[in-house]
């Protein structure tokens, strides 16, 4: 997967669970510190992104706290 193409599923995912969500964002942001998501809406954008990638993020496990839209697509950018 290309980057642009991991960070076209991210801006998938993030409208799915909020709409609108994804103007929001850059490659700089994070999803939890700028207030895009509250904790329940990053749980579901997580659902959310694995379904559309596919795959689970094996790097995004309980104790993560990384979840800038550069550090999750630098996880799916296989190419």
């Amino acid at each position: 997967m290309t980057e642009a193409e991991a960070l076209a599923l991210i801006h998938k995912a993030a409208d799915e669970v909020t709409p609108g969500a994804s103007e929001k964002l850059t490659m700089e942001s994070h999803l939890q510190n700028d207030e895009i998501f509250d904790s329940l809406d990053l749980m579901n954008f997580m659902f959310e992104l694995e379904h559309l990638y596919g795959e689970k993020i094996e790097q995004v496990t309980e104790d993560f706290d990384d979840y800038r839209v550069s550090t999750l697509v630098g996880f799916m950018n296989k190419g």
